[in-house]
């Protein structure tokens, strides 16, 4: 028989009646004692409290187990995963552990094109990620992961859209967000009068597009300058002209039917061999984003689909094109305002290098022509 010292009976002894007498464990590194509310106290930082861990049939097969006796199930779940179990009541019940689910997020500032729109919207602190959908189902939704942010093509100008998102972590998904934003179909332009404009102004330009030739292009469809689209073919106004400018000269020049501005010089013989290039085109200047001038390619292909043969195919197209006029090239005086249009092309004639490439009708007739002077001041629109 093995014997035990009388050293180590009177430490057990001790140790026993320590225990009896404070009714509290500490468990820990720090020497720390037990917290007064607390018969077991553990403290660790990088461990934690492990319970027993029994299968469904190890836990019922526990003889007269105590109230409020714990343990980890492991297959006691539905599906087959583990829960923590307690006795209540002389029965085992599974405690819930509480999972919080993301809420939905909020719309952002989206940016809208004409055919565009950049969604956003902002971030939920516990979301591990997005879901995103033009329709109103989850299940079909793309996963944007952690990104706040999607773009959009193929739409249509000036309509409303509405977009949805789910924010997700690993209890589940939130409720749909609902994103809503209208494509333009406008452009809102200040002028600044100077070295292109030549008079402040703030235009709202109306934008069209699939204009028969070419069905990809975005289009202004009031001239650079005026105030507002014309009002009939023949419209006379200084507001519904615009300005005119020379061909590959950035400055343009408003006419009241009086006078000229700015009412410079003006320059009579422009020759130089060269297209209209983008340091001087007033599109890509003062609308910018990708505007430009038209091609006299573009504009064949336009007169050509829409089978324009005198003033009233470009004014009943979307373009709505009436007769602006023009300067003269040798003087810079109005001329035919109301009853002839010339719109200019980015186009050189490559034959010569005093004419270029325009666009030009009247009641009676509709051509592309090549036969004037550069330094005639005619009408702009702009395309994209």
């Amino acid at each position: 028989m093995k014997r035990i010292s009388i050293r180590s009976c009177l430490i057990g002894i001790l140790i026993f009646m320590t225990l009896q007498t404070s009714a509290q464990i500490g468990v820990n590194t720090d020497n720390s004692t037990a917290d007064p509310s607390a018969g077991l106290d553990v403290k660790f930082n990088n461990k934690g409290v492990l319970l027993p861990r029994l299968t469904f049939e190890q836990r019922n097969a526990i003889l007269n187990p105590a109230e409020g006796l714990m343990v980890y199930c492991t297959n006691c779940n539905p599906d087959g995963t583990g829960v923590v179990s307690i006795l209540q009541g002389g029965l085992w019940k599974s405690i819930n552990l509480h999972c919080e689910v993301p809420d939905s997020t909020t719309p952002g500032i989206h940016i809208p094109e004409f055919t565009q729109i950049i969604w956003t919207w902002n971030n939920v602190p516990i979301a591990l990620g997005y879901k995103w959908n033009t329709t109103n189902d989850r299940a079909t939704a793309i996963d944007m992961g952690s990104s706040l942010t999607t773009t959009e093509d193929n739409l249509n100008l000036n309509t409303t859209y509405a977009r949805f998102v789910w924010s997700y972590n690993a209890c589940g998904h939130s409720l749909p967000a609902t994103l809503i934003q209208t494509t333009p179909n406008s452009v809102t332009i200040n002028h600044i009068a100077g070295a292109v404009a030549p008079v402040n102004k703030t235009v709202t330009y109306g934008v069209v597009t699939n204009i028969p030739g070419v069905n990809n292009l975005f289009w202004i469809t009031s001239n650079l300058g005026a105030d507002h689209q014309a009002t009939a073919v023949d419209d006379s106004t200084e507001a519904s002209a615009g300005w005119y400018w020379q061909f590959n000269r950035k400055q343009g020049y408003k006419h009241d039917g009086t006078t000229r501005a700015p009412n410079t010089t003006w320059n009579s013989n422009i020759a130089e061999y060269s297209d209209w290039v983008a340091a001087n085109d007033p599109c890509v200047i003062e609308l910018g984003n990708g505007w430009r001038l038209p091609t006299i390619t573009e504009w064949t292909n336009v007169k050509t689909s829409g089978g324009w043969t005198d003033w009233n195919g470009p004014w009943n197209s979307g373009l709505k094109m009436h007769a602006a006029g023009a300067l003269a090239f040798a003087s810079g005086m109005l001329s035919s305002r109301g009853s002839e249009g010339y719109f200019y092309s980015s186009t050189q004639e490559t034959a010569s290098t005093d004419v270029t490439w325009f666009l030009n009708f009247d009641q009676s007739y509709m051509i592309i022509d090549n036969s004037l002077p550069k330094s005639n001041g005619f009408s702009l629109r702009c395309v994209k």
